[in-house]
């Protein structure tokens, strides 16, 4: 019987989770040869949560955390707390006392991973990280081991379920993006903030770690292209039906031919016939693309305490069997290699243009030629009978042309005086 005893920093909703999904599988692991016991947690003002989960055994419930980590009871720290302080001190403090280390602290690792990696590696411990990104769906174990045979060329998936609840709701219901975000706030789907949902700030922690799992590149937050999905309106859904796609913020990284990464988080203009366009609700989905083995799409819950919890005890489990030593390197490799963000003009796609405008003569001339002036070729134009003349939707594809002379595009349409708002770009994907 291999036993290991985790010292659990985090109590909330994810923390009390993994509790109680450990408490179950007690009578399964232990059929396996693992005793896995919780013996210490750490939360600010614990005497209100200690109750939260009847827990076995003699457990020591603390508000000091670093009690926890320095504990010789603690054999492996899982953390839950989120945020970069003092949940980084704490992690730095375990890797130095020779303690591995669980943790589904997705902003923590995009800005401080390599740091913690090289620690842990320092002092022969590990890092799990499977619950950082989409939840339950086990992602990254899949990109840094089942897929070590192959070379990745492209990582795309719906990396907050917050977004793809909004999003899909407007389709269904028609109503505007504000009426479904107080409908997800309500059920609990989006934050009393959801800036860092909404904004795309949470996909692109996630993607940061995807792509370094995938490429070996020291990829940072800075790195990724954020567009958030607070200007999409009800017309935007008519006219992406109209096209045969919908409309899903999709996380993307994918080597270009030069060898740099295209890095974004965006919305685009799904196909239907994409496994991507049948992600609704609070799900998410990554597409993986590899030069042998091809397209694979693995699906599940993103989010939440019980899939969080289920990645975090599966992360344990392996520490488990192993000794709590690493198997791998943490992203794959022992080195993260420089990254090297692709520029504007080698990222082409075919976009669909939404424009909403004042109505009177000379409109589509004028737009036109701002295209025309970037070199750019007009594919189609769709106008669904809208009867507001003062705020007049309408939607320009374009062919395939690079970002860079979209952006000038772009950059000479806003100046033009009949706007109601600016134009929107939406690359259209299959």
């Amino acid at each position: 019987m291999k036993s290991l005893r985790i010292g659990l920093l985090g109590y909330g909703t994810v923390g009390q989770a993994f509790a109680r999904l450990l408490e179950a599988q007690r009578p399964r692991l232990a059929a396996q040869g693992l005793q896995l016991a919780i013996t210490a947690v750490g939360n600010r003002g614990i005497e209100r949560k200690r109750t939260a989960v009847p827990l076995r055994g003699d457990v020591r419930f603390t508000d000091e955390l670093e009690s926890v980590v320095d504990d010789a009871a603690v054999d492996l720290v899982v953390e839950l707390m989120g945020g970069l302080s003092p949940a980084r001190e704490l992690l730095l403090r375990a890797f130095d006392a020779g303690k591995s280390v669980v943790t589904a602290n997705k902003l923590l690792l995009a800005q401080h991973g390599a740091e913690l990696a090289a620690r842990a590696r320092e002092h022969g411990a590990a890092l799990g990280i499977e619950a950082s990104v989409a939840g339950g769906i086990p992602i990254l174990r899949a990109v840094r081991e089942s897929f070590a045979g192959d070379t990745i060329t492209g990582v795309s998936g719906i990396l907050n379920g917050t977004c793809n609840f909004i999003l899909t709701d407007m389709e269904s219901s028609g109503r505007s993006y504000e009426e479904v975000l107080a409908e997800a706030q309500q059920l609990g789907y989006a934050e009393a903030d959801p800036r860092s949902d909404v904004d795309g700030e949470d996909a692109a922690y996630k993607l940061v770690l995807l792509a370094r799992m995938a490429f070996g590149q020291e990829v940072g937050v800075p790195d990724v292209r954020r567009e958030g999905i607070t200007r999409l309106l009800p017309c935007d859904f008519v006219y992406a039906e109209m096209l045969s796609r919908t409309p899903r913020q999709l996380a993307t990284a994918r080597r270009l031919p030069s060898g740099r990464l295209e890095l974004s988080v965006r919305t685009h203009l799904v196909s239907w016939t994409s496994m991507l366009a049948k992600v609704t609700g609070p799900f998410n989905a990554v597409r993986l693309t590899a030069e042998s083995g091809g397209d694979f799409v693995f699906y599940g819950r993103g989010a939440g305490g019980d899939p969080t919890a289920t990645a975090v005890l599966g992360d344990v489990v392996e520490l488990a069997r192993s000794g709590v030593r690493p198997g791998v390197p943490t992203f794959g490799r022992e080195r993260l290699s420089a990254c090297t963000p692709a520029g504007l003009e080698e990222i082409v796609s075919p976009y669909a243009l939404r424009f909403m405008v004042r109505d009177r003569p000379g409109i589509l001339a004028a737009l036109s030629r701002c295209l025309a002036d970037a070199d750019i070729n007009i594919d189609a134009v769709f106008q669904a009978p809208f009867a507001d003349k003062e705020a007049l939707p309408f939607v320009i594809t374009l062919e395939p042309i690079a970002e860079s002379q979209l952006q000038r595009a772009l950059e000479s349409m806003r100046a033009l005086p009949f706007h109601k708002e600016p134009p929107l770009a939406f690359p259209m994907t299959s």
